[in-house]
């Protein structure tokens, strides 16, 4: 079936009939009409996977008004031989004479014998082949077939990076070219493939189409695995949306801190900085500020992050019948505000399917009571709980008529956004605008496994699926994968599975054993420092993902130690959260923790430090349903953890692992 990129939904009347031909042709073609101001010139380009590529216009001026044979010019001729020589100077690519492809111009309203006469006056100057209607019509395949054009590898790249420079990925943004053995690599050019340029571009309208009326508010989800290019298909999006439409508002929204940091250092570098019209956030970051917008101040937040554990612990003492932990009943408060819990009826009635732990009703009555005592207190110092700012402007009413609204609003690891983090995003959404979601329902380990539905988001038959991944090799992806079936549910209704046909096969991660936890930073170190002094890879070619066995300070202060001040970019430590140490444009050493290291992504990565995700699930007084919750978190987080890599995975783990997840790497003594 023909692929269409954008897909045409609002198009004019005559291409609405040239869809009805081209939707016959074989899944090899691809039909792409332009996003910039060439859609005026040119209607679509015509793509073949075999037989490279071809430029067509369908022209509407009768033959009365531009027959050659007239003995005076006539703007309707001097208009179309216009049109004409800036088709021909489209099939060339810049500073070269000769066309690189032909071009075809469909006349909509002559006759076969008219178009035959156009043709011969015209394809001698223009090089221009011309059909009529009815024999584009009768003819569509066979006349396409015999225009094609096949181009080289290099040309082809060239063509498509002058047509469609939205799609064409910047080195700075690709994992891959390190590894390139080729020695050309360096002239190697990468753009998106057909998914992710179709799933980029779905539902835009080109601004000569926009529909003068109001749109329905639209919501589109991208389920794609690890690797697919989700953040990469987000933020093409937006800066294509930028481009088109200029005075829009546009919001991209992250979960954590250090994937907006690596993003904006990458938008620096590649374009010297991010449109005016677009905003990149993390989403608790965004939520301050649409706080502020609604109630005319700032939200105040406990300074110290044990505030609410100590008020738990005063609070409980009243319901001593209460077994769940401090750090259970924090998660529980937390959980009462993202799911938007109004009261206790309402509570006594939630769905906590997927929380580790089940309630009776008595149990929930008194979780609830202390839900309000601790927000009491709180209040009573002019303080909130993080998971209440959400809620808080979800139940502020007319005030959030004052918090901004965006035409566009893309989210990115959507999988871990809360039902109250939703309706925040819906009340800040345009009438008209767009919501597009991105997710990995197989890294889904930070919020419960909640239906979109029971988000308040209806997806039915707005849902694409990416199976292939590009960032990371099969072997690796195997592997994570394997992890996740043995540990968790990788087989559940919701895994995505990923399809592994063409992937580059890449070599197996490693697992590297030590003495001790100490001993495995020292390996790192003596790896990284090997990396470094070789001079082969950048160290940004290099990413650092490390567990709780880790002392994190002390081992920030080895590597800087090891490769020089600035060199290392910590994402948790404070003053490095938003921007890397020495400025933007310099090549770091990134360092992140495991529980913030989702959407980063490097050539090679090194995990130190996680061993208890693979073995430290069976905790003493959990009950059975509660561990298996924590086994699945932790399949999940090790899967993204892994994923993480492009082309080289090094475990490196002072305890063994259980044999059947040793058998899924190269074991390195």
């Amino acid at each position: 079936m023909t692929t269409f990129i954008p897909e045409w939904v609002k198009v004019p009347a005559r291409l609405v009939h040239v869809k009805r031909m081209l939707s016959v042709l074989d899944g090899d073609y691809v039909i792409r009409r332009p996003l910039t101001a060439d859609h005026r010139i040119v209607d679509f380009f015509v793509e073949h996977r075999s037989k490279g590529w071809l430029i067509v216009a369908v022209e509407q001026a009768p033959f009365g008004e531009i027959d050659p044979a007239q003995l005076f010019d006539t703007d309707a001729r001097t208009l179309f031989e216009r049109r004409l020589a800036s088709l021909q100077k489209m099939a060339c690519l810049e500073g070269q004479p000769a066309a690189l492809v032909k071009v075809l111009v469909i006349m909509w309203s002559c006759s076969i014998e008219e178009a035959r006469a156009l043709m011969m006056q015209y394809l001698p100057k223009y090089g221009t082949r011309i059909v009529s209607r009815e024999q584009f019509s009768s003819w569509t395949g066979k006349i396409l077939e015999a225009s094609l054009t096949l181009l080289s590898e290099e040309v082809s790249d060239s063509f498509r990076g002058t047509h469609f420079p939205e799609v064409e990925i910047p080195a700075a943004c690709t994992t891959r070219r390190f590894f390139n053995r080729d020695n050309r690599a360096s002239l190697k050019r990468h753009f998106l493939d057909q998914e992710q340029e179709l799933a980029s571009k779905l539902d835009l309208e080109l601004p000569g189409d926009q529909a003068s009326t109001a749109r329905d508010f639209s919501v589109r989800l991208i389920n794609g695995v690890a690797g697919s290019g989700k953040t990469l298909i987000a933020l093409n999006r937006a800066l294509l949306l930028a481009e088109l439409f200029p005075k829009q508002r546009l919001l991209i929204l992250i979960h954590n801190t250090p994937v907006v940091a690596d993003i904006k250092e990458r938008l620096h570098r590649v374009r010297g900085g991010i449109p005016e019209s677009l905003e990149i956030s993390t989403f608790f970051s965004w939520t301050c500020q649409q706080w502020r917008y609604a109630f005319g101040g700032a939200p105040k937040m406990p300074g110290d992050p044990y505030v609410v554990s100590y008020l738990v612990k005063q609070a409980r003492s009243r319901w001593p019948d209460i077994k769940l932990s401090d750090g259970q009943l924090i998660a529980e408060m937390d959980f009462i505000n993202e799911a938007l819990v109004l009261d206790e009826a309402a509570y006594l009635e939630v769905n906590r399917a997927g929380r580790g732990f089940s309630l009776r009703p008595r149990e929930r009555e008194q979780i609830w009571s202390l839900y309000q005592a601790v927000a009491a207190s709180l209040q009573a110092s002019g303080l909130r709980m993080w998971s209440a700012l959400p809620r808080d402007i979800c139940l502020a009413g007319a005030s959030t008529d004052r918090i901004l609204k965006y035409d566009h609003i893309l989210i990115d690891e959507a999988q871990f956004f809360a039902p109250s983090w939703f309706q925040v995003v819906k009340l800040s959404t345009a009438p008209d605008g767009q919501l597009f979601l991105c997710a990995d329902p197989n890294q889904g380990f930070m919020k419960n496994r909640l239906s979109w539905k029971s988000a308040g988001l209806e997806v039915a038959g707005r849902t694409r699926k990416l199976q292939k991944s590009y960032r990371t090799t099969r072997a690796i992806l195997e592997a994570a994968s394997g992890v996740l079936a043995k540990l968790g549910s990788g087989n559940d209704e919701d895994y995505l599975r990923p399809d592994f046909r063409g992937m580059e096969p890449g070599v197996r991660p490693m697992v590297i054993y030590t003495d001790s936890p100490q001993d495995g930073v020292d390996r790192v170190l003596a790896e990284v420092s090997a990396i470094a002094a070789e001079d082969v890879l950048p160290l940004s070619a290099v990413l650092l993902i490390y567990g709780d066995a880790v002392q994190r300070s002390a081992f920030h202060e080895q590597l800087t130690r090891q490769l020089g001040v600035g060199k290392v970019w910590w994402f948790n430590e404070k003053g490095q959260k938003k921007a890397p140490p020495s400025g933007y444009g310099k090549d770091y050493l990134r360092m992140a923790y495991v529980e913030t290291a989702t959407g980063l992504e490097a050539s090679v990565v090194f995990l130190v430090g996680v061993e208890q995700l693979f073995s430290g699930s069976e905790k003493v007084g959990l009950s059975e349903e509660a561990q298996s919750e924590l086994r699945e978190v932790n399949a999940r987080k090790l899967y993204m953890a892994m994923t993480r890599a492009g082309q080289r995975l090094v475990l490196i783990s002072s305890q063994h692992l259980p044999p059947e997840l040793e058998a899924l790497f190269d074991v390195v003594k």
